[in-house]
């Protein structure tokens, strides 16, 4: 990581302070002060504990770290700088933390601050309880950096899945409900594409399954069926209503544009990852699917002798 562009107020570069910092970045759990002082004497006895200490805190102003309370007595620290907002489940017996990622959670969060016109700085969510393996003490598997980085691809993998079976279904339905032969055609066509792509992320699941026996056991941790899937599945319930040609074009765009933007700005905020690329492969093949469906909508209007946008009476399909 580059950390030219980071430094205090007023401040000079430091170079023990650069290797606190990408040592503290390389740590994929949350690490306590004394914990983090300690492998930075591994790997540099000159540092002291005031240097890293001070160096913790700048980093928090700075926000490169988040400092979260467990309710163990002591403060520990997360890296935030590309880091997704996630939250914490906690347990109160061995009091380790398990994180997750919830876009239903955020969309509330986004929803109750823009009613109230109140501006956030930070959000933090700790649900504290009893861990599974302190309830019965089944051992749950450790998640190290690489089990952590196929977990991600999982479950970005399940929700791609998820996502375009139900745009299968509502591309399906529509072409049966089509009376336009071109505009059949599209949805057909869309069908198609969903169909053939579905089978390649299916088989990407079963291969990445293949590289580890344990990783379909092992805890979710994107939680995004609301606002990803629900996308599609709120599209054909409209369809199931009885619309015109138009209509069905136009729910399609809405479809297609809100999960090319649900897509995009998660895999803009994942770190480098199998992860992110997956959301981009897939919020890329949304745009050219909404794209397309624009200008089949266009074409229909002019066919029906509907006016073009900016005049008296058209209707003007989502752009963005």
């Amino acid at each position: 990581m580059d950390l030219s562009g980071l430094r205090p107020a007023g401040g000079k570069r430091s170079s023990k302070r650069d290797r606190i910092v990408q040592l503290f970045l390389a740590q994929k759990g949350h690490v306590t002060a004394d914990e983090l002082y300690d492998l930075v004497r591994g790997e540099d006895p000159g540092i002291g504990r005031a240097t890293v200490y001070r160096t913790l805190q700048w980093m928090v102003t700075a926000g490169i770290a988040h400092k979260v309370d467990f309710g163990e007595g002591r403060s520990r620290y997360e890296p935030s700088l590309r880091h997704p907002r996630h939250f914490h489940l906690i347990c109160n017996s061995c009091h380790r933390s398990s994180e997750f990622l919830s876009s239903d959670i955020e969309a509330i969060l986004e929803e109750v601050t823009a009613a109230r016109n109140f501006e956030t700085v930070e959000a933090e969510i700790k649900v504290f309880g009893i861990c599974e393996e302190c309830r019965t003490g089944i051992k749950a598997p450790a998640l190290d950096g690489a089990a952590t980085e196929s977990v991600f691809a999982r479950d970005a993998l399940r929700i791609a899945v998820a996502t375009e079976r139900s745009g299968l279904e509502f591309y399906s339905r529509a072409a049966a409900l089509a009376n336009d032969p071109r505009g059949r055609e599209i949805f057909e066509r869309l069908a198609e594409d969903e169909k053939d792509h579905l089978g390649t992320l299916e088989q990407r699941y079963a291969e990445l399954i293949a590289t580890d026996p344990t990783l379909e056991a092992r805890p979710t941790f994107l939680f995004f069926k609301g606002a990803a899937q629900g996308i599609f599945a709120e599209g054909a319930e409209k369809l199931r209503g009885g619309v015109d040609d138009l209509r069905a074009l136009l729910i399609g765009i809405r479809c297609e544009r809100d999960s090319h933007k649900f897509f995009k700005k998660y895999g803009d905020r994942f770190e480098d990852s199998e992860g992110k690329q997956i959301f981009l492969e897939f919020a890329e093949e949304e745009r050219e699917h909404r794209d397309m469906l624009i200008k089949e909508y266009r074409a229909l209007q002019a066919r029906l002798g509907i006016n073009r946008p900016g005049r008296r009476g058209s209707t003007a399909p989502p752009t963005h």
